[in-house]
């Protein structure tokens, strides 16, 4: 075990408007059966003063798995946030302007963004311990026992809890939920980026290139018919997709010449993808295909598909066995090699400005052998199914679903399709899609209009239900 001292500092803040809150940066310390310390979450809290203990509290996090919070923080959730004039089309990396966050969400709510075990400057005290926390259920347990206490230490027990997850975190969303003890007010969560499918134990019955032709046409659109409208394209595709194409799919052989040369035409319209193509692969495409040859040449981004570089190699994409889990060359990805130094510049530039940093530690910002070595089998429920039965076990639970619509990795379109597969009460199910990717607070405006949505989540409980 590595020598350990718990780091604790807070200081009184006050915004430009005279808003007055509490920032607090803390460790909490994860003891194995023994009582001994094996490892460190660390978490940053933002609590408006005076401090009122009936306040919802967000607790957020981001995803990988083993990412630190750094990408909600400065993007969407912090005192100050990274803004990006321009943003799609801007240089590499992106220049920025980290300012005050004029959505701040201390007005309907106390924040709490935790970093998990290996994360940021939360560490991994015995490497045997590793297995225990990098899988899903371990993951999910080491983040309720963090926020009971938290809640106990600042005496809210009773306030209601609401969790926000982005991409991966939207597992840890539902997981989390199903570990925390009944005794903890949980009202809300909030998933950006869903992806449920990743791991889970149950299956989506629909062919790959149906569910997803939506976010393929919402990006063929942006790049090569610009002029069309944009909500007509993604409908007409999609009626497309579960209409002629799907029975096209189905029948295969049996399908006449004529009905599949006329499913090949609007097959290459909507996905603009070359015909011949698609006919060599019996109208199908990869992810790989769709990334490497939609605009040729050009490698376009797997997070924000508006985005595209030189494509330097054909193999920027590996493990395409699993249609769940594609890793990307990031040395190729537009999207992080624009965006990804900025964050991590902009959390520099917030400790170096206004926090204190644990002496004697390194930031972990390369967690990428977190992701590679997670275990998603040894969790034994389906993270599908879960959200039904949370619904039901909570009667005032509700759920937010956020997608950015050029977001490749969890696109928006299988949120179309899961919630047409499982049964969640409509009246307490709100979908909402962004103009823009898979951190769908990046890009102008889209800070402003998430941080809108999570407000009026907390604050009401009507319906708002965005489909295409």
């Amino acid at each position: 075990m590595r020598d350990f001292t718990p780091f604790h500092w807070e200081q009184e803040k006050c915004t430009s408007a005279g808003e007055t809150y509490l920032t607090r940066l803390a460790d909490f310390v994860l003891a194995s059966d023994s009582g001994e310390a094996e490892a460190v979450m660390f978490s940053y809290s933002y609590i408006g003063l005076p401090e009122k203990k009936e306040k919802p509290v967000v607790f957020a996090y981001n995803g990988g798995p083993g990412s630190a919070s750094e990408w909600l923080h400065m993007g969407l959730l912090g005192p100050k946030i990274m803004e990006i004039p321009g943003y799609p089309k801007v240089d590499r990396p992106a220049k920025y302007v980290f300012a005050e966050n004029k959505d701040f969400l201390l007005d309907c709510c106390d924040l709490v963004l935790i970093d998990p075990v290996g994360t940021g400057y939360a560490q991994l005290l015995k490497d045997e311990a590793a297995g225990k926390y990098y899988e899903t259920q371990g993951d999910a347990v080491s983040f309720a026992e963090f926020i009971v206490h938290w809640l106990s230490e600042n005496g809210r027990e009773d306030a209601p809890v609401y969790l926000l997850g982005e991409s991966y975190g939207t597992i840890r969303n539902v997981v989390l939920a199903d570990e925390l003890p009944e005794g903890v007010n949980l009202r809300g969560i909030i998933s950006v980026g869903t992806s449920l499918n990743v791991g889970a134990k149950g299956t989506l019955l629909v062919e790959p290139n149906v569910r997803r032709l939506g976010v393929n046409a919402a990006v063929c659109r942006y790049h090569n018919h610009p002029e069309l409208d944009e909500a007509d394209f993604i409908r007409e595709a999609m009626e497309f997709a579960y209409g002629d194409y799907a029975h096209a799919l189905l029948m295969g052989s049996r399908l006449s010449a004529e009905k599949r040369a006329e499913v090949l035409d609007k097959l290459a319209y909507y996905c603009g993808l070359d015909r011949e193509l698609l006919d060599q692969q019996n109208l199908r495409f990869s992810e790989q295909d769709f990334m490497t040859k939609l605009c040729p040449g050009e490698f376009v981004s797997m997070y924000d598909a508006r985005m595209t570089l030189p494509l330097a190699r054909k193999d920027a994409l590996t493990n395409l066995e699993n249609a769940d889990i594609v890793e990307v060359d990031f040395n190729q990805e537009p999207f992080i090699s624009c965006i990804g130094s900025s964050i991590g510049d902009c959390i520099k530039t917030y400790y170096d400005e206004e926090l204190a940093r644990p002496e004697g530690r390194t930031y972990q910002d390369d967690t990428m052998s977190i992701a590679m070595n997670w275990n998603y089998r040894g969790y034994e429920k389906d993270t599908l199914k879960l959200p039904v039965g949370l619904m039901k076990d909570h009667e005032d639970l509700r759920i937010l679903f956020v997608n950015g619509r050029y977001d490749l990795s969890s696109t928006f379109d299988f949120m179309t399709y899961y919630l047409s597969q499982y049964d969640l009460p409509e009246d307490r199910v709100e979908v909402k899609v962004l103009e823009s990717g898979h951190a769908s607070y990046i890009g102008d405006g889209n800070a402003a209009a998430l941080s809108q949505a999570i407000r009026n989540f907390i604050k009401t409980e009507g319906k708002s239900k965005e489909v295409f």
